[in-house]
């Protein structure tokens, strides 16, 4: 796949070649252009998820605004399902409202397709989600994949199948006679059907087979040349099902096979203990130790006992892949009822995980506790010990099995491979052990995050925050437990800086419920829910979290929480119009600070809360003072996220003096800063400010490009416009004095061309 922007959506680059199933991308292609949401259902590792991400990379371009993948693997709570959807989109949580009426919104004039991979576990909420989005987002195509159909009335179901099994030919080496056929065997194919031509070199058409042998290529390049390893690998696209999974995962296997073999000419059926191995007198592959390791079919007998004309016949490594795997199911079937293809492909994973070194087992049981993708840092935090003291080696060998696959920043287990791990973990009684270390991976990754923000990394904190939020949310989810309610309060970032406020404001109020009064960490939940509350209009709320934040503030001395109560109450007094109160809270809050002894992005902030009173009473003068200070604090720290607010405010107080130069190189770097961060309400907001200094500089056309930007950010980021109500408001004057100096029709094009500019040409446009 293409890389594309990611405002055009987060579909991930194909980690290895897609073979086959065009006929089913082709058919989902057909289903979504009929109707407004499919459902991919079938077996584990039967391969939904590829379908649904090449049908979506090939119908991308189709939509305007994208194609956007939500992966829901490791989410358990349903009601966190429209905040999962709405943070993978970058749609901001600005206001009070329940989280799934917002994302219905958000996505009512949207024209995108929408891709919910992994629906089992929150079937009830996705159903409700998806019909939600079918009824009143006409515009949004929903492709789902679910093991079982959801159940959404007048569901389009697309069952995705195996591959069906190469059909047997026989090789001059392999007397048709030997291949008796049973109906319990692992050979679908009866004799009647069975081609008698041999192997072609080049025979690799079919699909279960491309799988196979694209795999074994990445695995051990060249290692299928000949005749005799092509049948090889068909006779394991036979015996595994045409699994995709599977074949990838069988194909990892080559790794464990001897150099050369020795090898029986013509699949023997087991008949006894003394019937002679297939691996004829040489070693078989390594067997795994560890207390759950399953034996593997003995060893050939050595010596006398082995028959010298099939010792020295030479096998290949996927002559002995497919004798193993025969060995393992007919061992496996000779006392249990034969293999169905889901059995076959658990059987397959067990058969990984016996080949893993006893290290390698421990990590993939011990990294089955992540819920999202896992970087080589966090992997070695969680499951790294006196055992495994070389973690992304281990990560390394993992993916070269098949069992992880990678992906930007680190790696993604397949669901299969992650339920299996867990299954290990819980045998090795390490489950709770491993929790607790995720947990406090987790919390000191937010404690490292929330003590560098006011610092020059933030653009990297804001990236990794989003990598694992996730895992963050596993940690959430037991409001209850203390680490939870301390990772709630040390998340503001996420919740206030990132624009998560909907879903932060869900969790801190958990954490509070939950926290008793004695919890020294009391005070910071209660700000941090006060400034959410601040940031989404409602006052109410902020006014008596922050009173009761200050409160408990000073009964545990905790003077950097009475600033952040103090700064929250500021904001309050600024919504509800009591300017005169905002001045004396900010002064107060930066003795609370200054008094903490700590640097923190509070102040800068604060500051610019005092400016915005200012220009609102009009004392640009004023205002403009006040942020230049706030500008030094900011860049002695090299912070660009409360800059970005600073400059935004710096621009409308110097236009407020008739200094539209300045106001202009003010507000560009607003808008580089949070174009940078990912802030697409906030750049629409300083779009909008730089059309009307635009106007202002008598540049009509300009302004009419940039107000149709304006419009296409706030589109983008889901915010509300100001809807130009007021002949007085500053856009409003903008627009109709572009108008009259263009003309409507000069006007209206201008805007469109702005309009349908793709966001990043349209900000390099307002910088240039």
């Amino acid at each position: 796949m293409e890389p594309h922007p990611w405002w055009r959506g987060n579909l991930p680059a194909e980690p290895n070649g897609f073979v086959g199933r065009q006929a089913e991308v082709t058919k989902a292609l057909k289903l979504l252009a009929e109707t407004s949401s499919v459902t991919l259902t079938g077996a584990a590792g039967v391969g939904k998820t590829r379908i649904a991400l090449r049908a979506a990379a090939e119908c991308r371009d189709f939509h305007r605004d994208g194609a956007w993948l939500v992966e829901l693997s490791g989410e358990r709570d349903g009601g966190l399902l429209p905040h999962a959807v709405a943070a993978v989109m970058g749609m901001p949580e600005r206001s009070a409202r329940p989280q799934d009426d917002l994302l219905v919104e958000f996505l009512a004039s949207k024209h995108l397709l929408l891709v919910l991979d992994s629906c089992d576990r929150l079937a009830t909420a996705c159903r409700g989600l998806a019909a939600r989005i079918r009824a009143e987002a006409p515009g949004v195509r929903l492709l789902l994949t679910s093991r079982q159909p959801l159940g959404l009335p007048h569901e389009a179901v697309l069952p995705v199948e195996p591959f069906r099994p190469p059909i047997p030919r026989a090789p001059a080496s392999r007397p048709p006679a030997s291949w008796a056929f049973a109906p319990w065997t692992s050979d679908p194919w009866p004799p009647a059907r069975r081609n008698p031509d041999p192997y072609p070199a080049e025979a690799a058409t079919d699909e279960a087979l491309r799988v196979f042998l694209d795999r074994a290529e990445a695995v051990a390049p060249g290692m299928v040349t000949g005749e005799a390893e092509i049948g090889a690998a068909e006779r394991i696209c036979r015996l595994l099902g045409g699994v995709p999974l599977a074949l990838e995962l069988a194909a990892g296997q080559l790794l464990a096979a001897p150099p050369r073999i020795g090898s029986l000419p013509a699949n023997p059926r087991p008949t006894g203990p003394a019937t002679p191995s297939r691996t004829g007198s040489l070693p078989a592959a390594p067997r795994s130790t560890g207390p759950d390791a399953r034996p593997l079919p003995g060893p050939a007998p050595t010596g006398p006992a082995a028959s010298p004309s099939t010792a020295s016949l030479p096998a290949g490594p996927v002559e002995w892949l497919a004798d193993r795997l025969e060995e393992r199911f007919d061992s496996r079937s000779a006392v249990q009822p034969p293999f169905f293809r889901p059995q076959r492909l658990r059987a397959v994973i067990d058969w990984s995980h016996e080949s893993c070194s006893p290290a390698e087992r421990l990590l993939w049981a011990r990294l089955s506790v992540f819920a999202g993708p896992i970087d080589p840092e966090s992997a070695r935090w969680v499951c790294g010990d006196e055992r495994l003291t070389d973690v992304p080696d281990l990560l390394t060998g993992l993916a070269a099995k098949g069992l992880l696959t990678p992906v930007p920043g680190g790696y993604r287990q397949p669901e299969p491979v992650r339920e299996y791990g867990a299954e290990r973990l819980a045998r090795l009684g390490e489950e709770d052990r491993t929790v607790r270390r995720h947990r406090h991976h987790h919390l000191g990754l937010a404690r490292r995050a929330e003590a560098g923000w006011y610092g020059p990394a933030q653009e990297e904190w804001a990236a990794r925050l989003r990598f694992s939020l996730p895992d963050l949310r596993r940690v959430l989810g037991s409001p209850s437990d203390p680490l939870s309610a301390e990772l709630a309060g040390a998340l503001w970032i996420v919740w206030h800086c990132l624009g998560r406020l909907n879903e932060g404001r869900r969790h801190l109020g958990w954490a509070i419920a939950a926290a008793p009064v004695a919890d020294p960490g009391l005070p910071r939940l209660l700000w941090a829910d006060a400034c959410v509350a601040a940031a989404q209009g409602d006052s109410e709320r902020a006014h008596r979290r922050a009173e009761t934040a200050l409160s408990a503030a000073r009964d545990w001395s905790d003077h950097a929480a009475a600033g952040h109560a103090r700064l929250a109450l500021a904001c309050q007094a600024l919504l509800t119009g009591a300017l005169g109160e905002v001045r004396p809270a900010v002064r107060r809050a930066r003795e609370h600070f200054h008094r903490a002894g700590v640097m923190t992005v509070g102040e800068p902030l604060a500051l610019v809360v005092a400016a915005i009173a200012d220009t609102w009473r009009g004392e640009f003068a004023r205002a403009v003072t006040v942020l230049e200070e706030a500008g030094r604090l900011c860049e002695a720290r090299g912070e660009l996220w409360a800059r970005a607010q600073c400059d935004h405010v710096l621009s409308i107080a110097r236009l407020g003096l008739g200094e539209a130069d300045e106001a202009a190189r003010a507000a560009g770097r607003s808008l580089a800063a949070r174009w940078r961060l990912r802030d697409t309400a906030g750049a629409a907001e300083t779009l909008g400010q730089l059309a009307v200094i635009a106007s202002i500089q008598g540049d009509a056309r300009r302004t009419a490009r940039l107000q149709g930007a304006e419009k296409r950010m706030r589109g983008l980021s889901g915010a509300r416009g100001s809807g130009r109500e007021s002949v007085c408001e500053p856009g409003t004057v903008a627009e109709r004095t572009a108008r009259q100096l263009l003309g409507d029709d000069a006007y209206d094009a201008a805007f469109a061309e702005g309009y349908d500019d793709d966001p990043g040409s349209a900000v390099l446009h307002a910088l240039g």
